[in-house]
């Protein structure tokens, strides 16, 4: 191999070379080493102390070398070979294909045509919404494409109205398929044409003596049964449950009687009749008139564009949700987007053999991972620590490192961490992903420590109880970001 790899890297043939000819850099190296693996048997006996077995643990850490003379990675290892489940720091896999294939500036598109006769401001046929796999197109952005549409002269939509979801090839999931809880926000999967997130912001509230409920953004057709009773006391008083059944939202349960307000997120009916049902909300706020039914079918080829929307967001944007807020939906709906984008329509398998693909590209043998939906939501996704440390290590030579870093969370200040790191020096000093469930702890990101030395690392915890190992796993990421050893390299790999 010549020159640099497809991430920037130097190849290994260099780094035995400058490593040969300048030994004094495998004293330093194996002080590094003795001091990551000090930290990590010291994170292990937390680990035992609550429960978990060593078994159950994997960790990668790599000191990323900032200079090219001497360049030498200092890694440590445990159980680094050991296959977990990453829970969402899977995502990261996701993400950086599609940074790096995409591009940070990449921006998604949402189409829009007609089929039919105009008469003035009156459509009569049929309208179609063409969707391109966006992960965010939110309700904001139908109400700028409906005063778009409104300024073209529209204002009676009559006939049939299609979303045509076509880009993707994949049936609609059973959102109830993971953990039974099918109106769960993080359950929603992926759709080409997704609107909203298919999710809505439920309000229950105290006004004027009584319980008012309400959703955010409002459905059009959609209707909301209040079945709430009062309980004397606070909040904490409050019992919230709901029922979904087509076009109906039952919600039961007690409210206390000095409560003000509480508010919650669900997911809502099919992606093609929420999308449909927000549409036609904007239509009718907008002044307009809209007379249309949903129908299924695609875009023909003797259909006329009428307006052609593009994201305000650029994928930089959308991998910082992504990762920083760990939305499934969204890596759901972008890793289907990995093989549309190829080609449509995009499809689960389709999208698995290009990450496959450009894993070996990283160095990373595609046989030793299985990668599912893209997501965390997964029982079947199966990787090591090596893995995702060889990534973030790629990762840092790479021309988007700051997009990418920044897409992580802030430890400590942002997203998934915002509630962790307390009192902690490490807060705001390291850019992590999260992974969680039932059964999964799982960080994996980069430390900048106290004596400027980047570090990249995994850490993947697999066991029934592996919810206890999040305070443990916090301090371990702060002893290593408060590193007390000599510096001998120049500043981090970036400023």
């Amino acid at each position: 191999m010549k020159g640099k790899n497809k991430l920037g890297l130097i190849p290994i043939s260099t780094l035995l070379f400058f490593i040969v000819l300048f030994p004094g850099t495998e004293v330093y190296a194996t002080s590094q080493r003795s001091n990551l693996e000090l930290k990590t048997q010291q994170l292990l006996k937390e680990l035992e102390r609550v429960g978990i077995p060593n078994s159950s643990v994997g960790v990668s850490l790599t000191i990323i070398p900032a200079t090219i003379y001497p360049f030498e990675p200092v890694r440590y290892e445990f159980n680094s070979k050991k296959r977990f489940n990453p829970a969402s720091t899977v995502k990261l896999f996701t993400s950086l294909y599609a940074l790096t294939v995409l591009g940070s500036a990449y921006r998604f598109k949402t189409d829009f045509f007609k089929l039919g006769k105009r008469d003035l401001d009156s459509f009569n046929g049929n309208f179609y919404l063409k969707g391109h796999g966006d992960p965010k197109l939110v309700y904001e952005d139908l109400q700028e494409i409906v005063h778009a549409m409104r300024a073209k002269g529209y204002r009676k939509l009559r006939g049939n109205f299609v979303i045509d979801d076509s880009y993707f090839s994949e049936p609609e999931i059973n959102a109830a398929s993971f953990d039974g809880k099918k109106n769960k926000p993080y359950n929603v999967g992926p759709n080409a044409a997704l609107v909203n997130f298919k999710a809505v912001e439920l309000t229950v509230a105290k006004v004027k003596r009584k319980i008012n409920i309400s959703i955010t953004p409002k459905l059009a057709d959609f209707n909301i049964v209040n079945n709430m009773r009062w309980a004397r006391g606070s909040c904490g008083k409050n019992q919230i449950f709901y029922k979904e059944s087509e076009g109906k939202l039952k919600v039961y349960g007690r409210f206390g009687t000095r409560c003000k307000r509480q508010r919650l997120y669900i997911g809502l009916s099919t992606h093609k009749r929420f999308a449909f049902g927000l549409f036609k909300q904007a239509w009718i706020d907008s002044g307009g008139q809209f007379d249309q039914v949903l129908i299924d079918g695609v875009v023909p080829q003797e259909a006329e564009l009428v307006y052609s929307w593009t994201s305000p967001r650029s994928l930089g944007l959308l991998i910082k949700d992504i990762n920083t807020l760990s939305n499934n939906t969204m890596a759901r709906t972008m890793f289907l987007s990995l093989s549309a984008t190829k080609g449509s329509p995009g499809t689960l398998e389709k999208s698995r053999r290009l990450l496959s693909s450009w894993s070996y590209d990283l160095g990373i043998e595609p046989e030793d991972v299985t990668i599912d939906n893209g997501s965390g939501l997964s029982r079947l996704t199966k990787l090591t620590p090596t893995h995702l440390n060889t990534l973030l290590f790629e990762a840092a030579f790479s021309k988007d490192f700051q997009v990418w870093k920044n897409s992580l969370a802030l430890a400590g200040r942002e997203g998934t961490t915002v509630n962790r790191f307390r009192g902690m020096d490490v807060s705001g000093n390291a850019w992590l992903k999260t992974g969680s469930l039932d059964d999964v702890q799982a960080y994996a990101g980069y430390i900048l420590t106290k004596t400027k030395r980047w570090i990249s690392f995994a850490i993947l915890v697999n066991h029934r109880i592996a919810e206890r190992a999040k305070l443990p796993l916090d301090k371990f990421i702060d002893s290593v970001y408060r590193d007390s050893e000599p510096q001998f390299l120049v500043e981090g790999v970036t400023k």
